[in-house]
């Protein structure tokens, strides 16, 4: 069982990691009720969101390997 959760926290940071990277190269982010707007549109909205998913992918990621169950 602890194999499959280490999958899925695995999976769920390096999906967090794509979406910053899809975000980064897109120059934009999808904003809830406003659709997808771009940098300049949303910029505190677009570096929170970056910000956000590359801490939480990062930290999902390495705390599997730093801190075993």
């Amino acid at each position: 069982m602890e194999g499959i959760a280490l999958i899925i926290e695995s999976s769920i940071g390096i999906l967090l990691l794509i979406y910053a990277g899809f975000c980064w190269v897109k120059q934009g982010v999808h904003v809830k009720g406003k659709g997808w707007k771009s940098k300049e549109e949303m910029p505190k909205s677009f570096w929170f969101s970056i910000v956000f998913c590359l801490l939480l992918g990062v930290y999902m990621l390495v705390s599997n390997f730093l801190f075993p169950r």
